[in-house]
């Protein structure tokens, strides 16, 4: 268990947290050359953290940041959404050479088809695909049990290291130290004022890209600062939520504070979503991690949607939202399908919401155009 929590010298150390993820490739580039560390990257946040942590592996989500996505045409086609394409153009450009292979938690059929791609023509040396039921039941929770069994075998197999359940239960417990730290910092979004989105931002993908041990002090010390650093545009006039899959552009949110939209909640892949529900701490810890993810709440690409309508009114109470951005990404169907509901249920309850469509770009002249527009139109008519 000891060896869970030990605070080890790291590539990192000494970097503000601020721009770590921004820095990510590069650190983490250097840390293996340190350490030796296996790095496995995740598409999906179902592929559960705390496992690979078990086995001292470092989880590193990949959303697709920073890449044209058109080094991809020659194995995806064009009308694949752009994260996934980015995702691929950055593998076959070397971006990723540094990690040691893939899990994926089956989620869309683009991820599912990206995982396999990747697979046969990028060759690495471990790659491992967990199928999650949609559904909470007792057969499902069977079935998940033998999934997360099978990630256990396979990485026992890559590490050459038995699995131990008080390292499970170590790993357990480091992630629901992190995440009880990042929820009670969006807590304060709940209220007026707060810390500022971009943080929040950045600290739940810090926590998806590095190991829980390094990020737990940068946690620590932000949630010391109470409501944190002060950002010019977070004290916006209008309480905003943003609803989207991946979207790797600050600059988006950056404009939306500066145009009086105070971000104070999200409804997307790598933030808040990722952050609710807990492994129970006593039992079995495969069980217990099997139950906390069919518990989670649901994302378009999983979800019946009564249940995506229920979760998504809860936040729209719990953080007082008076508006909501969609930012989408083109072609990604989950969210595109579900989003005329969503913005029916909006319109039901006289919430505005603005829809704007990404194609691998991020923050352009004409979405700050339709950005302004839409501000504008609140401000005359109120939130």
């Amino acid at each position: 268990m000891e060896g869970c929590r030990r605070r080890r010298e790291t590539a990192w150390d000494g970097v503000a947290w601020r721009d770590a993820v921004a820095n990510h490739p590069h650190l983490l580039k250097a840390e293996k050359a340190r350490s030796g560390r296996i790095l496995l990257g995740t598409l999906c946040a179902h592929a559960p953290p705390e496992i690979l942590h078990a086995f001292d592996i470092v989880p590193v989500r990949l959303w697709g940041a920073g890449a044209d996505p058109g080094g991809a045409d020659p194995l995806l086609q064009s009308f694949i959404c752009p994260p996934v394409r980015q995702i691929m153009a950055m593998g076959l450009a070397g971006r990723y050479d540094f990690l040691d292979g893939l899990v994926h938690a089956y989620s869309c059929d683009a991820a599912c088809g990206l995982f396999n791609i990747w697979r046969r023509n990028l060759h690495p040396k471990f790659a491992f695909q967990l199928s999650l039921p949609y559904m909470d039941t007792p057969e499902a929770l069977a079935y998940a049990q033998v999934e997360f069994r099978r990630l256990i075998t396979a990485l026992e197999t890559l590490t050459d290291r038995a699995y131990e359940p008080e390292r499970l239960r170590a790993a357990i417990g480091l992630y629901r130290e992190a995440r009880v730290l990042l929820r009670r910092a969006y807590a304060r979004k709940r209220q007026d004022g707060g810390p500022a989105y971009a943080d929040l931002y950045r600290l739940s993908l810090a926590l998806q890209v590095f190991p829980v041990e390094t990020v737990l002090p940068w946690l620590t010390a932000f949630d010391a600062a109470a409501d944190g650093p002060a950002v010019a545009g977070d004290a916006g006039t209008t309480r905003l939520m943003i609803s989207r899959s991946l979207c790797a552009d600050e600059a988006l949110f950056t404009e939306i504070a500066a145009l009086g939209g105070n971000i104070v909640v999200d409804d997307t892949c790598i933030g808040y979503r990722t952050l609710l529900g807990e492994a129970a701490p006593e039992g079995d810890p495969v069980t217990a991690l099997v139950r906390h993810h069919l518990a989670r709440p649901p994302c378009s690409a999983r979800a019946d949607f009564p249940a995506r309508r229920a979760y998504f009114l809860e936040q729209i109470e719990a953080f007082r939202v008076e508006a909501v951005v969609f930012i989408h990404q083109k072609f990604c169907d989950p969210h595109l399908a579900d989003h005329p509901f969503l913005k029916t249920l909006l319109e039901e309850r006289g919430i505005p919401s603005l829809q704007v469509e990404l194609e691998g770009e991020g923050l352009t002249g004409q979405i700050r155009t339709r950005l302004e527009g839409f501000f504008e139109m609140i401000g005359k008519n109120g939130p």
